[in-house]
């Protein structure tokens, strides 16, 4: 790739708003970096061009944006953002572009997503060290105070978690809406509880007014953030920022020769030495993203991705690393005080590295949060974790037996199972806390290769004085992960050598080749774990599966249970079909439905090796006796089908999941199905109406009463329905239509899981898994109407699934028709009926603007008609689906395409033209000619030609920014139309 075009960069910041304060540095750093790169001869000899976009602080915007920058622009990838909320509504934008990010930011965690380098900190390279500095230094009372999105809201998870582990006491906790000011309610409760130190995740303007608002308070009680920086104390002035306290990678005061240079250039070209970790972040990203280009001589995506792994850089900090397996940055730690001049006095900062932990829930899922004083494991968990790991220890003691060192063998949960040597030389005996049935985390043996590879789970070396721990301080520990590339990590194969002057090189050497090694044991174990468990399934436990079982390898049957041999000997013609299915089977998950002898079957299974895995169910129309518990998803089209993938895995995650589809594409029903099939399938699955609650008994019905709460409150009081859905699953249709002023309780109940009945103040803890349901674009809601809470959205849109309309699904029409006929029939005791050819036609033709359930009302309707006659014709259809010219209502030339995007608010070209080539056709003065007998079907038409305009006008306002004029010029009406309609779709 060296010469030609030039690489277009996106950059991609707030230059106004209120998060402009932090993001304009940022956008100025990255420039510098640019230029830097480009003085140098560029990137593989093509200069980097940078194509900026101003998001305003707005997230709506930043989607819109980054397409922008994608699509019109070209751009290689993009740098920027600063707010988690623009980079969640981002993500769709890249996933749909195969593009990347390099996100320049500090972020709370708990994501991962290979369209995203995460450059900034996650909580354990700051809060880990922070918060125990804090309690040993100035005091255990934290008051947190915090702007109302995601980051603070769950970094302060973090923080309180810290908290209790390490003693301490929340006084408070508060938080307020972006850009707030006024912060005097807060000042006198902070005023009045006294706490040590007031911990503040605010950003942008709010940080200022908040700082200055306290100091005006006199108040002797240092302010501790992982968020204010340099560039926020000049906004605000020094003397209100004086002797607080701010964790970081970076501050600008730190004596490198990489950071002189780089202060020396910013104030050359800026005109000032004001620099904060943030903008030090998005400086080495453009690095970082150059460095991948030129090692993968592409601007591909999966290329540079490549390029990136493991890679390690010098920035202004000191050298950093990116992480091979999670896209995130090992980095340093610091903690500083602002002193008179601005700058921070590092009062702490860490031996080396931290490795990046993204997920970070518990202790117990977290050996490295566990102290020492539960470091030991009783003996019989010693005993069964020995015996579960007895073949690797034996392969690997095997493979390492002429290697003079000592070897310790640790499990993924850091417990030591095994620690020996194979010389009998006279070498010192290890540290008693590495003896085996003690928990080796980072509390008990401090920073080590041992523990940094089981935080990091990749290769680590710490030597001699590097060693927290004095007992370690004359070895060099290597910690190497005890795993296959890419597969199951089994734990950590700690190295301890009483030679701390071997060279770099041999230890690189050594460790290269013990991982090679392990590599192999690990492979060997597999291999005979899958011997053993093909062996088990000869020996007849196959027959307990409640589905049909095959397995098949070079076209052969190798195993099947008894089911799948029944079924296979009532269809000869059923093997000959699954062959031919499987050598057309691509990806290594499959999943399919076809229809034999009025039967649907369902194939679903797994590719391991050369070996297919087959499951086969056969479909059974269930009675309407059986369908209050049970749930039959009929349909075998492909798109369907992912739906039901989707909501089989949703059904196992316990997340809050969010149906988003036309009315009557089945909702509640595949709510049921996500319940039926999770652990919760034999508690409650409560349905609630949102649309349908009384505005004023809302909190009455979803959270329940007490006696006497409210003028007719039932004696007694009555729970509500988060009550009645304890243990189970709680669905909420029609959630977008909930007040916005209950929303706020909603969210409240939702984060700490407990409710509080109207007319009582004691907490009612409840365990409820929440399946909501909508038909609106909730991210328009919160855009335009500011009818939908963001952070609620953000809570409930965990797991999304979006249900594909009847209309991208016609083939399923038949086999719907024939589930439905049946239904009617055992429904009244009557023959089956069949649908007649023309009938059946006439379905398949029709738009169905009401789905599923308009598809069921017509059948019914018909069935009565029908009588006794046991063929459904066209003249027992309603009339509007038998009218001739009704065939062309919506056919496909006219039919809008269903969104390839997640979010709502992304839309793509291929939709943009079917929106132009829909509205247009609607317009054809043909469709005014038609004949009078479709005024029956008017309203179905307007409601479609009504939803195709309204996605017009949204994608020419988002073209031209919320420019009106240009807006209504590109539509071919004026201003005052445009603002009419703006009116009648609630766009204002």
């Amino acid at each position: 790739m060296p010469g030609g075009q030039d690489i277009h960069i996106g950059l991609l910041f707030s230059l106004t708003g209120t998060t402009s304060v932090t993001e304009r540095g940022q956008y100025q750093s990255a420039l510098l970096a640019i230029r830097q790169i480009n003085e140098n001869g560029g990137v593989l000899g093509r200069k980097l061009i940078p194509i900026t976009e101003d998001i305003a602080s707005d997230p709506i915007l930043s989607a819109a944006k980054a397409e922008k920058l994608i699509h019109t622009h070209h751009v290689a990838a993009i740098i920027g953002l600063y707010t988690s909320v623009c980079r969640k509504l981002t993500i769709p934008v890249l996933e749909k572009y195969n593009k990347l990010l390099f996100y320049p930011t500090l972020y709370e965690g708990e994501e991962l997503s290979p369209y995203v380098y995460y450059c900034g900190p996650v909580p354990n390279q700051q809060l880990e060290t922070f918060i125990p500095w804090i309690f040993d230094h100035i005091g255990k009372s934290v008051y947190l105070v915090g702007s109302d999105y995601v980051y603070p809201r769950e970094t302060n998870k973090h923080i309180r978690r810290l908290v209790k582990l390490h003693g301490g006491t929340i006084a408070g906790e508060q938080y307020v809406a972006l850009g707030a000011q006024r912060f005097q309610q807060i000042l006198r409760e902070i005023t009045a509880v006294k706490p040590n130190v007031v911990f503040s995740t605010l950003v942008g303007e709010s940080v200022i007014a908040f700082y200055q608002q306290f100091y005006g308070t006199r108040l002797n009680i240092p302010i501790a953030s992982a968020i204010t920086a340099e560039t926020e104390i000049q906004a605000m002035g020094i003397k209100y920022a004086v002797g607080h306290y701010t964790s970081f990678p970076y501050f600008s005061s730190i004596r490198t020769k990489r950071n002189s240079e780089f202060r020396s250039l910013y104030n050359e070209t800026y005109g000032t030495q004001t620099i904060s970790a943030v903008m030090e972040s998005a400086y080495y990203s453009v690095w970082l993203l150059a460095e991948g280009i030129r090692r993968a001589r592409s601007t591909d995506t999966d290329e540079i991705r490549e390029a990136l792994r493991d890679i390690e850089f010098e920035a202004p900090q000191g050298c950093i690393r990116v992480d091979p397996k999670n896209q995130h940055l090992w980095l340093q730690s610091r903690i500083g005080r602002v002193n008179a001049n601005g700058e921070f006095d590092i009062v702490w900062e860490s031996n080396g590295l931290i490795p990046p932990i993204p997920f970070y829930n518990d202790e117990k899922e977290n050996p490295a949060l566990l102290r020492s004083d539960s470091a030991s494991a009783p003996i019989h968990v010693l005993r069964t974790a020995q015996d579960q790991y007895k073949p690797l220890i034996d392969a690997i003691k095997n493979m390492t037996k002429y290697f003079p060192y000592r070897f310790g063998i640790f499990n993924a949960e850091g417990l030591t199972l095994a620690v020996f040597r194979h010389d009998v030389t006279d070498t010192p005996e290890l540290p008693p806390f590495l003896s085996p049935g003690i928990k080796a985390n980072h509390a008990l043996i401090g920073h080590s290769g041992i523990s940094l590879a089981l935080m990091g789970r990749s290769e680590a070396v710490v030597r001699g004085s590097e060693h927290e721990r004095e007992e370690l301080k004359d070895w060099i520990t290597i910690g190497i992960p005890i795993q296959r590339k890419s597969g199951r990590f089994y734990g950590v194969l700690g190295v301890f050598i009483d030679d701390c002057s071997l060279s770099p090189d041999t230890i690189t050497t050594l460790s290269r080749a013990l991982k090679q090694l392990l590599e192999c044991a690990v492979g060997i174990v597999e291999e005979q774990g899958k011997k053993a468990e093909v062996d088990r399934l000869f020996v007849g436990a196959i027959n307990a599966i409640p589905e049909g079982y095959i397995s098949v390898a070079n076209n052969e049957v190798l195993v099947k249970n008894q089911l799948a041999s029944d079924w296979l000997a009532d269809d000869p013609n059923l093997l000959p079909f699954l062959r031919s299915y499987l050598s057309s089977v691509q990806d290594h998950q499959f999943m399919t439905r076809f229809s034999r002898d009025q039967h649907v079957f369902e194939i679903k299974g797994q590719k391991i090796g050369e070996v297919y895995h087959i499951f086969i169910r056969k479909m059974r129309i269930l009675s309407r006796k059986s369908q209050k518990n049970q749930v039959e998803l009929v349909g075998s089209n492909v798109l369907f089908l992912k739906n039901i993938q989707l909501a089989e895995l949703a059904a196992q995650a316990d997340a809050n999941v969010l149906l988003l589809g036309e009315s009557g594409t089945g909702k509640e029903l595949f709510a049921r199905f996500i319940h039926n099939a999770s652990p919760r399938r034999n508690k409650p699955f409560i349905a609630v109406n949102c649309a349908g609650l009384p505005r004023d008994l809302v909190s009455a019905e979803l959270f329940g009463y007490e006696d006497g709460a409210f003028t007719g409150a039932k004696r007694g009081g009555r729970p509500g329905k988060f009550e009645l859905a304890n243990g189970g699953t709680l669905f909420l249709d029609e959630i977008g239509d909930m007040p916005i002023d209950q929303q706020a309780i909603l969210l409240r109940v939702l984060q700490e899981k407990e409710v509080v009945r109207v007319g009582s103040g004691t907490p009612i803890p409840v365990d409820v898994r929440i399946i909501s349901a909508t038909n609106k674009r909730l991210a328009q809601e919160i855009a335009y109407n500011g009818s939908f809470r963001s952070d609620l959205y953000f809570r409930l849109n965990v797991f999304t699934i979006e249900l594909v309309p009847l209309r991208l699904r016609k083939d399923d029409i038949p086999e719907l028709a024939r589930h439905f006929l049946t239904e009617f029939s055992e429904a009244t005791g009557t023959p089956e009926k069949s649908l007649s050819e023309e009938a059946t036609r006439v379905l398949m033709q029709y738009g169905w603007p009401g789905n599923v359930r308009e598809l069921r009302n017509a059948l019914e309707r018909a069935f009565y008609v029908a009588g006794n006659e046991p063929l459904i014709t066209l003249d027992h259809l309603p009339d509007y689906l038998r009218t001739d010219d009704t065939f062309q209502l919506i056919s496909p030339e006219f039919e809008p395409k269903m969104p390839q995007a997640v979010q709502a608010n992304v839309l793509s070209q291929d939709e943009i033209e079917s929106i132009d080539s829909g509205v247009q056709g609607r317009r054809d003065e043909q469709l005014v000619q038609r004949d009078a007998r479709l005024l029956r079907n008017v309203e179905s038409i307007r409601l479609q030609y009504a939803q195709d305009e309204r996605l017009e006008i949204e994608r020419a306002l988002m073209m031209y920014k919320g420019n009106i004029s240009r807006t209504a010029r590109e539509l071919g009406i004026s201003r005052t139309t445009l603002y009419r309609k703006l009116r009648d779709y609630k766009l204002i």
